[in-house]
């Protein structure tokens, strides 16, 4: 019996997730429920059942079990939703620390002096062995490298590349490997085909190394990223943080948020996710990042832009949730009634009648699979590349950005390099958009070498 029930559960659960709602039993079944006492039909009418079985699982149960059958069913349905609740006295609040080990915080505690005794001019430093960057040590874009923040002071570093290889609150896993992948594929920083801007002739950018992530507690890397993100920001490099899963996002921002202070800047998130899960088993995961920053007041939710929204978590409660703190979303279903153009054209809008600054996130999942499949939570029917890389383009050209982050990659999950490839072209775009903004040109602006080749 508990082997049926526990297989109706793995097959059915996800379309009794949003069963809540007093239920009646039908007249026609009646007399089957008669034979059960009043704590079982109890936990039938109240709706409860439902958050287990589907209805009409439970209809089909009522009609064709037996007596002693029925009754046995409904006793094991209520076991079950009793070991699905919270019990202190069972269940841990928080997974055990050792804190007793000579090893404990050991990856996120400040560098002690005597790994910075070396003394050497402050600033980037090369550590490739050519003249151009093609070996060596990988770099984001074959840049420079810094470690310290007074090699960005020094340096006048414009925007710091830094890697964030966290794994614990994704889909499918590999996201930690997404920094490195993406360094290894040197397309980033590569000269913009509208402006012909070359970002590295125009900026400062260096390879910031990755931040530290505690596998086993995302809590403690959550603090540590935050920390390192706003540390970042305050020597007046933009940090852009390459993931690492989407909960991440929240670190991101919010160390962004403890350099310049909260709602002194809006976000604009691409994402097949909304990420508000509200009544999770969890509270730190990609599926709350963004719920917590605007429960914490981090960001407004007035000043935040959602585009690309589709897939099982876009569901009415989250949507309304997303009305009611005044977020603008943008859902595939939007697009595709309106049209891509009209759509986006709502979209800069709106980022144009937000504050001057903002944090721009990309969660790769909004990119269709036949462009990008190596996403942890892959969802069919999203946007194509070349248009989310314009859109990045011009967002990051026409406003101060103050943060930037991709999440979300897991490189295995494509041994084509495709989704790489992709990956660095929505950084590169980013990249593009803040040198043309410093190169003082407009946020659409083209080269007329590139729209017309002069012949006659």
């Amino acid at each position: 019996m508990i082997v049926r029930i526990i297989f109706l559960l793995a097959l059915l659960f996800p379309a009794a997730q949003s069963a809540c709602a007093d239920w009646s039993i039908p007249d026609e079944l009646q007399t089957q429920a008669s034979v059960l006492n009043d704590a079982q039909t109890q936990f039938i009418t109240s709706g409860e059942i439902l958050k287990i079985i589907p209805e009409r699982q439970l209809l089909h149960e009522l009609a064709s079990r037996d007596a002693d059958g029925l009754q046995a069913l409904v006793n094991d349905l209520i076991s079950v939703a009793e070991q699905m609740g919270y019990d202190p006295s069972r269940d841990m609040g928080a997974a055990p620390q050792n804190t007793a080990s000579k090893r404990f915080n050991r990856g996120t505690l400040p560098t002690p002096a005597a790994l910075r005794e070396h003394k050497r001019e402050d600033g980037p430093f090369s550590v490739h062995r050519y003249l151009y960057p093609k070996s060596g040590v990988p770099t984001f874009g074959g840049a420079k490298v810094a470690i310290w923040p007074e090699d960005l002071v020094a340096g006048k570093v414009d925007v710091a590349i830094v890697g964030v290889p966290h794994n614990m609150g994704s889909g499918r896993r590999d996201a930690s490997a997404g920094p490195d992948a993406m360094r290894g594929l040197n397309t980033i920083s590569t000269p913009d085909g509208q402006s012909l801007v070359h970002p590295l002739e125009v900026l400062s950018v260096v390879d910031y190394g990755n931040l530290y992530t505690d596998w086993l507690s995302t809590e403690r890397s959550v603090r540590h990223v935050a920390e390192m993100v706003a540390e970042t920001a305050g020597t007046g490099a933009i940090p852009m943080l390459v993931g690492g899963d989407t909960s991440m996002l929240y670190p991101g921002v919010k160390g962004i948020a403890d350099a310049h202070g909260k709602g002194t800047f809006g976000l604009l998130h691409f994402s097949a996710h909304p990420d508000v899960e509200r009544d999770g088993d969890h509270t730190i995961s990609d599926r709350q990042a963004l719920y917590r920053l605007l429960d914490q007041d981090i960001v407004n939710g007035s000043d935040t832009v959602q585009v690309g929204l589709r897939g099982p978590d876009v569901d009415v409660e989250s949507l309304q949730w997303l009305r009611d703190r005044k977020v603008r979303y943008h859902t595939m279903a939007e697009i595709q009634k309106r049209g891509y153009a009209d759509v986006m054209k709502r979209v800069l809008r709106e980022v144009h009648k937000g504050p001057d600054a903002f944090f721009v996130s990309i969660d790769v999942s909004v990119i269709d699979p036949g462009q990008l499949i190596a996403a942890g939570r892959v969802v069919a029917n999203g946007l194509r590349i070349d248009e989310i890389t314009h859109a990045i383009r011009y967002v990051c050209a026409a406003k101060d950005i103050v943060g930037f982050e991709i999440t979300d990659l897991a490189p295995m999950l494509d041994y084509s390099e495709l989704s790489v490839t992709n990956a660095n072209a929505l950084l590169n775009a980013c990249l593009v958009g803040i040198a043309v903004r410093k190169a003082g040109l407009a946020p659409d602006y083209v080269h007329p070498l590139t729209l017309d080749h002069g012949q006659r």
